[in-house]
Order: structure tokens, then C-alpha cells, then sequence
């Protein structure tokens, strides 16, 4: 007993001293909260989080790897991917070849804090999760209603849940008293049913970087035997929105601002200082009334278009603000003109600089309206440009939770060449190197090794686009080889509202090919209707209709939380292969964001970047007893990058870039060369 009582007196100086930050916690069991009871709160919004403990609390064989990636997805919503093993590696289908009374599961949990203002006027949370949802194999699943109330430094937890699966160990009452010993630090005595744990955590920053990391203890304090004597965990939370800014919010420090000021330049110096900051061969000219305009092509920022908006206004306000000059400033995207900032450039400097509203600045998405300066006498450079890209993005063949391996991978790069033609057309090359980094699934012999990359020249295509401001509607037309071996065509056209709410996609194409003696051709049609909530364009609702590039037709659902510049999706999709076969269905969740820098200015005849917009995607087979994995179905149609993608990823309406006209300032601030 004396050993017990020394051994938390030690921990909890350790809790008390270390000069650590409060960040989001995961149990071990799915959800968000410190030890085996969840939180009625949910992980911070926009914020995601990294968890492991060594603990698989309820199964026989409790020692393990549970690995769980949790995201707030939106107000008072969170969704937990959990991946609990006993061996990493091991085959489930060979005899003898994993521990006894193995498992491997992957899953997801969700939880939603009711969002009723009382509640949080009196320090108090109410929630409704549910675990282990989805999937054929159940073995955690439990639906659960958990309150808490704070009292000064002390939290009360109180609650109840249903167990649906053997394994399940929040079952019945639970409920825990915390102590927050101060904003670094939580101890925690929690019971469910009859059992008791004590819970300790500790977690600090990572520098400046907006990361958070912490270590967790727990010990058992009953004779129950659903979990281990002790474990420890770890994890890490991260900011999923990558352009917050410290600057804009920071405290002026003995009285010096913190803030960018807009330098001087002298207009005939203009573009000079537009191409240190990575606009190139920019036009500039001036109308019969004074007007400066400004149009330049955006290859350099490729996060958000409000970032070359914002980094090109500073640069026109420090020219023409001493002029009290209005101006005009167009930003393009592969010579099809896409945003309008136009203003007085005095007044847009005291905005830059200041907190202080610039009533004679807006923002206009062009894809809505036709513009065309009259009569402009242009002193400074070219309608089009010739500068080559070459795109580098990760590609990977990959597999989660499968009876051959928790995480089987072959990574590779894409390699896309692109080459401006002339406006809105370009031709796209794009060729997969393996990296010959893979797991022994995917090498000769193994289950994956027909799935492995190879290295292929995978698109060959021409694209032009076409822009209809008067009908509010862009297209993409494409011609080439797509998917190694495969000649065709495709269409592809949106149409929005003005304020961007609603918006129609169609999507139909034919490819061929001579390789195959059967089954040589593919004709795939798509129509899809999305709706946003917002002006800001946070979340947004899909159902996308028809044929998919396999042939198998069917629709998919889908739900879209945007974090800044990244985004993250929920979807259900079910089709079937032909009108005699059964539906097949699916649910998962698709990473989006940027891979690249938020700036990348490159050299003036050529660029070397990454990727806009990366995809990965996690799905697992859903309303069916065979968890088999299954391929082939649901797949659309990847011949470049989308046209949405083109159009600042699906966010080009008027009514979003005025919602987010901050983000030219934060811009401005962040990434304007010096």
C-alpha cells in the first residue's frame, strides 16, 4: 500500500511541474476524454488528433496496438478511426501465425455535444455517441449518453451505455471525478459498472508550430480483468486549418506592431516586384478615366487564389496608395480570369496595415460576370504566358486493418508535366515512379503484389477550358490516354448560383482500348448536385448519379467539413455492377488538402511544386456480412486534375470570397516577399 501511495505522489509532482499545455485526449475505448470513460465534451473543432495506447481494453489478449486518428469534422461533432491489433504483421488466415485470441479491427466512433447555450452558461456538457460503428465485425460497439458538470477545478461525469458486443466494457453506469490540476495537467479516478481505474495526463506544445503533445497513465484499481494492471498512451493534436495566422492576432510587443507595413514602390517598378513575388509577365495598363488595372496568372500560390489576390494587392497598394489611385486587379487561372479586387489603393493600404474597414475594396469572382476593361493602354507585358509545371505529388496503393496486416503500403510519385498551350488549354503527362518503398504484402508472393505501382506513363492528355460568365458555367474538354492504355474523351462541365449555394456537375466520357479482346470500352456518365450552407462554404452536401468509370451505376452520398484549406469527407456509396447483380455498398472518409508550399514562387520560365489538392481515401464495405475487400466499384473518372480543382477547389463564387476577405490580409502579412 505504501508503494501505491508514493508511486502517485510522484506522478502527481511530475503533473504539477511540468511546464506543459492542455490539449484533446482519446481513450483507448474510441472516444475523447482522459482513461476509459469519454468526455461529454468533443475535440476542438478544426482540430485533429493522433493517439496510441498499449492497451485494448475489454478483449481477452488486452495487450496490443491501438492506434486511433480522431478529427473535430464540425460545432460539437467528432469522428474517431480506431485500428486495435494484437500483431502487426501476422497473417490471420495461416494457423499459428498470431498470438492467441488475436484481433484486428478497424473502426469509427462518433459523438455529438448538444449545442444548447444554457448548458455551457453552467459549465455543463451533455453527449450522445455511439462506438464501433460500420463494418460486418463488431467488437467494441455501445451506444452511450454522458453529462458532466464543472465545479471550479473539478469535473463530475455521469452516464450510461449500452453494450452490443462481448468486448464492449462501457457497459451500464459509469461516471469519473477530475481534477484539472491546473491547464497543463488532469488527474482522473473513473468507474464503470463495478470496476475502477485512476487516469494521469500530462502535455506540452511543440514551439510555435500549433502542435500539441501528451503522455497518459493509467493504473486499475479493482480486480477486474477487462483491462491491464497499467498502461501508458501518447498522442499528439494538430490544427487542420494550415494558414491560421499568429501575426494578425499576436500582441503588439513594447509598443512596436507586429503587423506588415506596405512598402513603397515606385509604379514603373511594379512588375519587378510582382515577379519577386511570383507573378510573371504580369499586364498592366492604366484607362481613359485613370483606372490602373493589374491582371496576372496565378501558378504560385496554389492554397487558396485569396492568397495571390492578397499578396498582389499589397504590391499595387504600395505603388499607386501616395496617388490616391483606383485600380483594378485580375487574377487568372491558366489565362482564364477568375477573381476581381478592385478598390483605392490608399484605402486598401490603411486596411493592410490597419484593423480599420476599407469601404471602397471588394472582391468579385469573374466566373459569374463578364469583365473586360475598356479601352486600357497596357505598358507592361502579355496576355499569355509559356511557363511549364512539373507537379509532384505521393501516390500509394494501400490497405488498413486487413486479416493479412494492419497497414500494407507501396508508395510512389506522380511526376504530372504540364505545358501551357494557349489560354485555358495545356497538355498533362503524367508518369508513376515507384519508390520501391513497400510492405513485404506487396512484394512477389505476397496477397497485394498484383495491386503493387508500377512504372508507367499513366495519362497522356489535352485539355482546354471554357469559361461562360453570362451563364455562370465552366467547362473542361479532354482528349488523350488515360489509365495506362486506355484513348478517349470526356466532358465536363458545373453551373452555380451566383452566391455559389448550388451548383450542377455533369461529368461523360468514352475510352477504348485495343489490349483487351473483352470488355474493351467504357462509357461513363455522372450528374452531381451540391449544395453549401454557408457563404463561407464550411460544409457542403453532394449526391453524385449514374455510371462510374468500372460500370457499375449507382450514387453516392457524401457530407464535406472544410478547415481552411483542408478538407474532410464523409460518404456513403452503393451501385451494383449490372442490372442482375446486388447492390454493393460502401462507407468512408476522403483527406483532402494541399500538398505543397503555400507559397511557391518558383523561376521565371518553369515551376517544380507539389500538388493542390490531395486525396486519400478510407472506405470499408458497409450493410453486408462479408467484409472482403472489393474493389472496382464507385470509381470516378481521374483524367487530370478536376475542373473544380482548376477553380480554387470548388470555393469561386463571389459570395465566398467576400466571406473570407481576411485571408487577402493574411496573406499580404504572411507571404509577401520582403
Amino acid at each position: 500500500m505504501k508503494t501505491r501511495i508514493a508511486s502517485a505522489a510522484g506522478w502527481l509532482c511530475l503533473a504539477v511541474s511540468l511546464p506543459v499545455l492542455s490539449a484533446d485526449v482519446i481513450s483507448p475505448n474510441g472516444y475523447s476524454g482522459l482513461g476509459l470513460v469519454p468526455s461529454a465534451e468533443v475535440l476542438k473543432t478544426g482540430v485533429g488528433v493522433l493517439n496510441y495506447d498499449t492497451a485494448l481494453p475489454g478483449i481477452d489478449n488486452m495487450k496490443g496496438y491501438n492506434t486511433q486518428l480522431g478529427f473535430g469534422i464540425y460545432d460539437n461533432v467528432e469522428l474517431i478511426g480506431r485500428l486495435a491489433t494484437n500483431d502487426l504483421r501476422c497473417n490471420m488466415f495461416r494457423a499459428g501465425a498470431c498470438p492467441p485470441n488475436s484481433l484486428r479491427d478497424f473502426s469509427a466512433s462518433f459523438k455529438w455535444s448538444l449545442p444548447f447555450e444554457w448548458l455551457k452558461n453552467n459549465n455543463a456538457h451533455f453527449a450522445l455517441g455511439v462506438n464501433d460503428f460500420g463494418g460486418a465485425a463488431t467488437y467494441f460497439r455501445s451506444y452511450y449518453a454522458v453529462a458532466s458538470k464543472s465545479f471550479a477545478s473539478i469535473d463530475l461525469t455521469l452516464g450510461r451505455a449500452q453494450a452490443q458486443a462481448p468486448s464492449a466494457m462501457l457497459d451500464g453506469n459509469f461516471g469519473a471525478l477530475t481534477w484539472n490540476v491546473n491547464r497543463f495537467s488532469q488527474l482522473s479516478v473513473q468507474r464503470i459498472g463495478g470496476d475502477s481505474w485512476a487516469h494521469a495526463a500530462v502535455s506540452t506544445p511543440i514551439g510555435d508550430t500549433g502542435l500539441s503533445a501528451w503522455f497518459n497513465y493509467n493504473r486499475r484499481l479493482s480486480d477486474t480483468t477487462v483491462t491491464e494492471k497499467q498502461w501508458t498512451g501518447f498522442g499528439i493534436s494538430f490544427p487542420l486549418d494550415r494558414a491560421r495566422d499568429s501575426k494578425l492576432n499576436a500582441a503588439p510587443s513594447s509598443g512596436q506592431s507586429t503587423h506588415r507595413l506596405v512598402a513603397r514602390i515606385a509604379p514603373a517598378d511594379l512588375a519587378q516586384a510582382l515577379q519577386k513575388n511570383g507573378f510573371y509577365n504580369s499586364r498592366i495598363g492604366k484607362t481613359q478615366t485613370g483606372t490602373v488595372v493589374v491582371e496576372v496568372e496565378n501558378t504560385s500560390y496554389q492554397w487558396n487564389i485569396l492568397d495571390a489576390a492578397g499578396v498582389a494587392l499589397g504590391l499595387v497598394a504600395g505603388a499607386y496608395a501616395d496617388a490616391n489611385q483606383y485600380f483594378e486587379l485580375v487574377i487568372s487561372t491558366r489565362g482564364i480570369k477568375q477573381l476581381l479586387v478592385r478598390g483605392n489603393a490608399a484605402c486598401a493600404k490603411g486596411w493592410l496595415e490597419a484593423e480599420a474597414w476599407c469601404d471602397r475594396l471588394e472582391v468579385k469572382s469573374l466566373s459569374n460576370q463578364k469583365y473586360g476593361a475598356a479601352d486600357v493602354a497596357w505598358d507592361e507585358g502579355a496576355s499569355w504566358h509559356f511557363r511549364p509545371e512539373i507537379i509532384l505529388t505521393p501516390t500509394l496503393v494501400s490497405t488498413i486493418g486487413t486479416e493479412y496486416g494492419v497497414y500494407d503500403i507501396d508508395l510512389g510519385m506522380n511526376v504530372n508535366t504540364v505545358l501551357p498551350l494557349w489560354q485555358g488549354a495545356y497538355t498533362d503527362i503524367n508518369h508513376t515512379h515507384p519508390l520501391d518503398y513497400r510492405t513485404s504484402n506487396f512484394e512477389p508472393g505476397g496477397p497485394f503484389y498484383g495491386s503493387r505501382l508500377k512504372s508507367v506513363t499513366s495519362r497522356r492528355m489535352l485539355h482546354q477550358l471554357l469559361s461562360f460568365p453570362g451563364i455562370n458555367t465552366q467547362a473542361r474538354l479532354s482528349a488523350g490516354m488515360a489509365y495506362n492504355v486506355w484513348d478517349g474523351k470526356q466532358i465536363e462541365t458545373y453551373s452555380q448560383t451566383d452566391n455559389g449555394r448550388h451548383k450542377l456537375s455533369m461529368t461523360a466520357g468514352h475510352f477504348s482500348t485495343d489490349t483487351l479482346a473483352f470488355n474493351n470500352e467504357k462509357d461513363y456518365h455522372l450528374t452531381s448536385y451540391r449544395y453549401v450552407y454557408d457563404d463561407a462554404q464550411k460544409t457542403s452536401t453532394e449526391i453524385t448519379n449514374g455510371k462510374f468509370w468500372t460500370g457499375d451505376a449507382g450514387y453516392m452520398l457524401g457530407q464535406r467539413f472544410w478547415h481552411g484549406d483542408t478538407a474532410l469527407s464523409l460518404y456513403i456509396r452503393r451501385s451494383r455492377a449490372n442490372e442482375f447483380a446486388p447492390l454493393v455498398s460502401f462507407a468512408g472518409i476522403q483527406f483532402v488538402l494541399p500538398l505543397t508550399p503555400r507559397k511557391n514562387a518558383g523561376a521565371e520560365h518553369f515551376s517544380v511544386r507539389g500538388g493542390n489538392q490531395w486525396t486519400y481515401t478510407i472506405e470499408s464495405r458497409i450493410l453486408d456480412k462479408s467484409n472482403a475487400l472489393t474493389m472496382g466499384y464507385g470509381e470516378i473518372p481521374k483524367t487530370g486534375d478536376p475542373l473544380v480543382q482548376t477553380f480554387n477547389r470548388d470555393r469561386n463564387s463571389t459570395a465566398y470570397y467576400e466571406s473570407n476577405i481576411g485571408r487577402l490580409k493574411n496573406a499580404f502579412q504572411n507571404l509577401t516577399a520582403d
